[in-house]
């Protein structure tokens, strides 16, 4: 009999194997969201610790984030970055909206493991252990799926902001090494 912790494991190993297949594409906008924005010309000290800081919280969730974020356009004293402009829109809104994107990924995610599951399944005969374990797999998919999609964007958020983070400090060395 598999456990509950056992099934557990295999989800998050699937789920981690997933969103590899997503990250490229997702630091690719984040990218070019911080170029179009040209955040480099921005010489404060960077602002993603802190909504970092946030993010990985025990209690947090998407929307402390995005809140946490918004706040920091309506404080005075807040960093210049997140009132930065582009085409009439906040730095700070177009990332709320690049989090917000997030969840599609996390919604394929999870579809694209149910899939797998249910392909896998047909290669083994009815009674076999093999597929009582994929259809234990399914059940628990299933049952949890909203949880499953929420918690997914929650750590996807958690690692762009730390790859957002990384890239204006690389944009800022960019900037002050004069290379392009």
């Amino acid at each position: 009999m598999v456990t509950s912790i056992e099934l557990e494991q295999q989800l998050v190993l699937r789920l981690d194997r997933e969103a590899k297949k997503h990250w490229d594409g997702i630091i690719e906008k984040m990218q070019e969201m911080a170029n179009n924005f040209d955040i480099k010309e921005i010489e404060e000290k960077s602002p993603f610790r802190n909504v970092l800081n946030v993010a990985t919280e025990a209690n947090s969730s998407l929307e402390v984030i995005k809140n946490f974020i918004r706040y920091q356009v309506g404080r005075q004293g807040s960093n210049k970055i997140w009132k930065t402009t582009k085409n009439k829109q906040l730095f700070a809104d177009a990332v709320v909206g690049q989090i917000d994107d997030l969840l599609k990924y996390s919604q394929e995610m999870v579809g694209a493991i149910a899939k797998d599951i249910n392909e896998k399944m047909e290669g083994f005969p009815e009674k076999s252990t093999e597929k009582q374990l994929l259809l234990n797999l399914k059940e628990r998919l299933e049952k949890n799926r909203t949880d499953l999609i929420r918690s997914q964007h929650l750590k996807l958020t958690q690692l762009y902001l730390g790859y957002l983070s990384r890239e204006h400090t690389a944009l800022l060395g960019e900037k002050k090494s004069g290379v392009k």
